[in-house]
């Protein structure tokens, strides 16, 4: 036997049509042959039926293989439309942040003094108007929060995210999470962001001839591209809620230093992140900022549970409390290194890609 079976030749036409259309055009005819070749090969030594079967045990692994070779071609060709369609090379510069001008810094610090302000008069001067346990009243604080940061986050949002929109960003949205948690709408909200973030993508991938997004949309891609420590300075923002609730349950507020200490500490380190020029030494001066301020709750109860007399027996703060406040600690330190963390990522990621022989 010379020559190859034609019904074997036949089967393995019909199982090249399970591969994906690209990978067809583009290497189904060499594949055609070589398996011609091999079966011919095969049929002189009379060994076709040990060859088809080993052809048949490949098969699922060369699928599995061609398929995430077409998915991973899609994706780098849909990431390219993306990138040309949000380019920023046409943009005119960003325009300045802290590291250049003390002007940006007090722009930069302007949420965090205004807030720190606040906490301080309502705890050292609180008014008659406030009901007990304010710090846990989400209508009450959105009151205060959406107001108050919803308009400049607006305004930064229309001058390309400035850097110090993003502290206002921070604290709206935290807020908004907060009050998403609570109403227990978080499965319906990332569901319509996934939506949405799947659909713009699908537009410009799918886009026969790919526009230019709108400039505002391009600009926020500038402002991130420059830094993304941005990301975790908007996460630094939300600091003041978390001051809250590490306070919320201290009996004597308004005879406390320690508070006046943690907005100190807040106010701190968004001044050292706005004039550090190194990555390393601005996420360092953020975790510096969360860890003194929680830290400032900690001393706060463990000084007024030894402090009280009368006959009063408070005991020193509970290993349940310290954990409560690890944990707070530790959800802020993680989404503040998050950014970085992917932009890490993201550059390995590129360098090998380009360090690929193939």
């Amino acid at each position: 036997m010379n020559e190859p079976n034609q019904a074997l030749i036949f089967i393995y036409r019909q199982l090249l049509r399970l591969y994906p259309a690209s990978f067809q055009q583009e290497f189904g005819e060499e594949m055609h042959t070589i398996f011609i070749e091999a079966a011919t090969d095969a049929a002189v030594q009379d060994a076709v039926g040990p060859f088809f079967l080993r052809e048949l045990r490949d098969i699922p692994q060369s699928l599995v293989q061609a398929y995430w070779y077409s998915w991973t071609k899609k994706w780098q060709e849909g990431i390219k439309r993306i990138r040309s369609a949000s380019t920023t090379t046409d943009l005119p510069p960003p325009p300045p942040d802290g590291r250049q001008a003390w002007r940006q810094v007090g722009l930069e610090l302007s949420l965090f003094l205004v807030v720190g302000s606040l906490l301080l008069l309502v705890t050292y001067r609180p008014f008659a108007e406030l009901s007990a346990g304010w710090q846990r009243d989400l209508e009450f604080l959105g009151q205060v929060i959406t107001p108050l940061t919803l308009p400049l986050f607006f305004i930064g949002l229309m001058r390309g995210l400035p850097r110090w929109a993003y502290p206002f960003g921070g604290l709206l949205l935290s807020y908004q999470a907060l009050a998403a948690n609570q109403a227990r709408l978080w499965p319906f909200l990332t569901a319509i962001l996934l939506l949405s973030l799947t659909l713009g993508a699908a537009a410009i991938i799918t886009d026969p001839h790919t526009s230019l997004l709108p400039v505002s949309l391009r600009r926020l891609r500038q402002s991130l591209a420059l830094d993304w420590t941005r990301l975790s300075f908007g996460i630094y923002g939300a600091l003041p809620l978390a001051i809250m609730a590490a306070f919320d349950d201290a009996f004597v507020n308004n005879q406390t230093s320690y508070l006046a200490c943690a907005v100190l500490a807040m106010v701190a380190g968004a001044l050292l992140y706005s004039r550090s020029r190194q990555i390393a030494l601005q996420i360092a001066a953020l975790l510096g900022g969360i860890t003194l301020s929680i830290g400032a709750a900690w001393l706060d109860k463990a000084a007024f549970a030894g402090g009280l007399r009368d006959g009063l027996a408070v005991p020193s703060p509970r290993t349940a409390e310290l954990a409560w406040m690890v944990h707070l600690w530790a959800i802020y330190a993680f989404l503040i290194l998050l950014p970085p963390l992917l932009a890490l990522f993201s550059s390995t990621v590129r360098l090998n890609r380009i360090g690929d022989p193939l």
